[in-house]
């Protein structure tokens, strides 16, 4: 409850208990008219304090302090049973405004309370009193000392109250401070929420998860998106205190914690994707050590028998006369050995850890190298074109030998993609970043398998072992690099290399 609802129902208790009581003690009816015209002017100040105003203000209580004195007049002047009321409307001054305010209300009613048992006439007091008073009780004197009671009393509880107001909200400053500081720090979303599950507290990384303004007194199922809360409902519909969900492509874990007494719940909600993509990035660590050690098994206990199976193939109709039957077998012997051999080997290539050493080389010379090279490849022919674009003094930090094996990778690639012609062309340019293209115009990459390429045992082409570009986005990533294909069927295929 906010400082001007507390000051308005206040207000409200204060009177309607004053009304209740002078009317309970009237003397023969006498008076009512009043009072009640008096209540229904309280009534209209009530309605329009609460529907035009936001906050407290300074004239709201010298107000309250003037309807106050009134009815001290109606009750009996300066000995009225109401008079101690106004050390609660210093008090208020000082709670809801500032010491100052406090001050000025207690020199305020002191007038008040003067004009009321000194100036105002005596008799006239009398005629309006509605309780029956003894007249000794108005004498000078009497009401003289009362008088000076009162007012050194009022400013008394201005200054007390003053003085512990302040203290206290230093001390709530303090704990304030202390406490949301420390819980604004921590990088996880931090929700209090009372019986009925509406926010009691709430830190600003719940409302950058949630990308929404989120306020005290809003209710749970009103602050978060739609699909966001129904992940959440299961938390406070079962058991479970902990649960992992996704939410537009990111993980969260929301834990519950109940407060004593099922006052409330306290709700931490915190993003856990960069956590889950180290525990995957784990588990393939793991796998591949294990996939490497098969991999070192498996070459030893493949290649023996298959150099041993070609190397008979080859001798095997030494001195003989061969048929043509005998010749197509050798050959295919040998063709299926040397599959079986690269299969193994580029299988070799995929599981083992590379080791790195970056060197200073010029990218013209390795594109010329790896041009050299295809051309003696056996998908090239003299249909195809490769063109080397790349200035000469184009210079950068990379592992020589592992760079060229990517660059074969994505040319070879790139040849097999252009069996009947074509262009193939290197190409780099340096801005803020050094991006290298392969840029081929061959049959180029249907959209539904442009996010399987660089998968492990995927292959476009039926001769492919499907680790080439899986070697290739291996190596890159090693460098710190990032790699875009970008492909149009029967349109060719670019390949970029961002460093």
């Amino acid at each position: 409850m906010n400082l001007f609802r507390r000051y308005f129902l206040f207000r409200s208790i204060l009177f309607i208990s004053t009304f209740g009581i002078t009317i309970f003690f009237l003397r023969e009816g006498r008076g009512l008219l009043q009072l009640l015209i008096f209540l229904l002017i309280f009534i209209i100040d009530e309605i329009l304090v609460y529907t035009l105003q936001k906050e407290v203000k300074l004239f709201n209580i010298l107000i309250d302090s003037t309807y106050l004195s009134i009815f001290i007049i109606f009750t009996g002047g300066g000995i009225s049973p109401f008079v101690p009321f106004y050390f609660t409307l210093i008090v208020l001054a000082a709670y809801l405004l500032s010491p100052l305010d406090s001050f000025i209300i207690a020199g305020y009613v002191s007038l008040l309370y003067g004009l009321i048992g000194l100036v105002i006439p005596t008799y006239i007091i009398k005629r309006l009193i509605l309780f029956d008073i003894p007249e000794a009780l108005f004498s000078l004197p009497d009401v003289l000392l009362n008088y000076i009671i009162y007012s050194l009393s009022f400013i008394f509880t201005a200054a007390l109250s003053s003085f512990i107001v302040e203290r206290f909200r230093k001390e709530m400053v303090r704990l304030s401070v202390t406490t949301e500081d420390i819980l604004e720090a921590i990088d996880y979303g931090i929700i209090t929420l009372d019986d009925k599950k509406r926010i009691a507290w709430i830190n600003s990384i719940t409302s950058t998860i949630v990308n929404r303004e989120l306020r005290k007194g809003m209710y749970i199922e009103e602050i978060f998106p739609k699909s966001f809360y129904r992940s959440l409902k299961k938390i406070f519909s079962s058991e479970e205190k902990e649960i992992e969900f996704e939410y537009r492509g990111r993980i969260y874990r929301a834990r519950r914690n109940d407060l004593r007494r099922g006052e409330g719940i306290i709700l931490l909600i915190y993003d856990i994707t960069h956590e889950k993509e180290l525990e995957k990035e784990m588990q393939m660590r793991e796998k591949l050590v294990t996939l490497g050690q098969f991999a070192a098994n498996l070459a030893h206990g493949v290649r023996n028998p298959v150099s041993s199976i070609r190397a008979s193939a080859e001798l095997f109709d030494l001195g003989v006369k061969s048929s043509e039957k005998n010749r197509r077998l050798k050959k295919l012997i040998i063709e299926e050995s040397d599959h079986l051999d690269g299969l193994v080997t580029n299988f070799l290539d995929f599981t083992r850890n590379f080791g790195i050493n970056k060197v200073e080389v010029y990218l013209k010379e390795i594109f010329e190298d790896v041009k050299n090279l295809l051309l003696k490849s056996k998908y090239f022919n003299d249909k195809i074109i490769i063109e080397n674009r790349i200035n000469k003094s184009l210079k950068i930090k990379a592992d020589h030998a592992l760079l060229k094996s990517v660059l074969m990778n994505i040319g070879t690639n790139s040849l097999k993609a252009m069996l009947n012609g074509g262009s193939l062309i290197f190409d780099a340019e340096k801005n803020k970043k050094i991006v290298i293209d392969v840029i081929d115009t061959g049959c180029g990459i249907a959209l539904d398998n442009k996010d399987r390429i660089f998968s492990s045992f995927y292959s476009n082409f039926n001769d492919g072992f499907g680790f080439g570009l899986a070697i290739v986005k291996k190596i890159v990533e090693l460098h710190g690099w990032d790699i875009e294909v970008h492909s149009k069927v029967n349109k060719g295929t670019k390949v970029r290399i961002i460093i």
